[in-house]
């Protein structure tokens, strides 16, 4: 039984991994920032610490005796860059300075995507290895350099850190683009699994994917490590196709990479428009 520490605990894939965590009889530490409520906390096997993104010190006294931090705090969408450089890339910098001063020696920290959002998904660089960043956005910048901050942490302090481009979490696919991108909740979990557990130290770039039938970015690079995605979107392909018929996009990133998809604004500034 391990004690793992997880930022953004409110958050949707938090929500989604704890009750599974749980199952496999961990003990977890949940943090997210003031005032935000952390719901249906099991006393008997979990904590919750309200901590800005930024408080090194306040997260170092909850990661005390972690075997694991999970990372998932953060801005999800595009912002200004004045929210992303605050949030998600000095709050990165903070959970991992405050990992290192409490002796954790593995992390999992999540990036997305969007951090290669310009890579083109009929490429040899989608498909074998994984490619260079080429951000899509603001907040596929911000992705780019948690992944430097976690080969930073990794080669300065000998941990073993995992960077995982998550693609596209939900509880199921939702769109064509999802039949190739989906992530389980059940294969998130058997990442943080495979970070915890895994033998290969130092730093590591994987895909945040199932294995999904119409995949196109390579699952290698997290086998390395003992992520073995289980599950498929092809099982719910029919309804997918049914209801939106369209072709997924020709870039990774889809609709943040396009022209009109404006630059600091959340969701591309497209609420917004009349």
């Amino acid at each position: 039984m391990a004690l793992i520490a997880l930022t953004g605990a409110a958050g949707r894939i938090a929500t989604a991994l704890r009750p599974r965590l749980r199952a496999a009889g961990h003990r977890l530490v949940l943090c997210d920032g003031l005032g935000v409520v952390v719901r249906d906390v099991d006393t008997a096997a979990e904590r919750a610490v309200e901590c800005d993104l930024r408080d090194v010190d306040g997260h170092a006294a909850a990661f005390a005796g972690a075997d694991l931090v999970v990372h998932l705090g953060a801005h999800s969408d595009e912002r200004s860059w004045a929210e992303i450089l605050a949030v998600n890339i000095d709050g990165t910098h903070a959970v991992c300075e405050a990992a290192q001063r409490a002796g954790v020696t593995r992390m999992l920290l999540a990036s997305s995507v969007h951090a290669a959002g310009y890579v083109p998904v009929d490429s040899p660089g989608a498909a074998e290895g994984m490619p260079l960043p080429a951000p899509d956005t603001y907040y596929g910048v911000s992705k780019a350099a948690l992944e430097a901050l976690g080969g930073l942490y990794a080669g300065r302090f000998a941990m073993t850190v995992v960077s995982a481009r998550i693609m596209t979490f939900d509880d199921a696919p939702g769109g064509p683009r999802s039949l190739q991108s989906w992530l389980s909740p059940d294969d998130m979990a058997r990442l943080v699994l495979a970070t915890l557990t895994t033998s290969a130290g130092g730093h590591h770039v994987v895909w945040g994917v199932s294995r999904n039938t119409r995949l196109r970015v390579d699952l290698a690079p997290g086998l390395a490590i003992g992520f073995d995605p289980q599950d498929d979107a092809e099982a719910y392909a029919a309804g997918v196709e049914q209801r939106d018929p369209s072709r997924p996009p020709g870039v990774l990133g889809g609709g943040f990479a396009t022209p009109d998809y404006r630059l600091g604004e959340p969701h591309g500034g497209a609420r917004s428009r009349s």
